[in-house]
């Protein structure tokens, strides 16, 4: 599973080597860690879905949230603080052609935008939802 406000799964961790920290410390002195935000007080400032309900699109807000950036050092910073100004309204997860071709059709119908999100590595920003009057749906 995705790890929220970081990178790779929550089963794999990589501790930082104990010399490695030393260095560091001799190199730029004790860290001060940042707060991140947690996930719930991220998921608080989710804005309402601007999407017609449809059994294919989820809008509950912890899954726009995990959606609504990708893995470059920007995305990162505005997942650690929780300072992410854009989302998208809804995230579908197509099992089928049809699937994908009813998204398409809902989309054409009702102006939305779409993202295709795919595996969500992004580090250029393209699935990043814009700001804008017309609601976004991440596939």
């Amino acid at each position: 599973m995705k790890r929220w406000n970081g990178w790779g799964d929550t089963a794999v961790h990589h501790p930082l080597p104990e010399k490695a920290g030393e260095f560091l410390v001799d190199l730029v002195g004790e860290p001060a860690p940042p707060q991140d935000a947690t996930l719930a007080d991220a998921v608080a400032t989710v804005p309402a879905s601007r999407l017609p309900e449809h059994p294919l699109i989820q809008t509950d807000a912890e899954t726009r949230l995990k959606h609504a950036r990708g893995q470059s050092f920007p995305d990162w910073v505005d997942l650690r603080s929780g300072r992410i100004a854009t989302f998208p309204d809804g995230v579908a997860f197509p099992q089928t052609e049809a699937d994908v071709l009813t998204l398409l059709q809902l989309a054409r119908s009702h102006d939305l935008k779409l993202i295709p999100y795919g595996g969500g590595t992004s580090v250029v920003g393209h699935i990043n939802p814009e700001p804008g009057d017309r609601p976004v749906l991440t596939v």
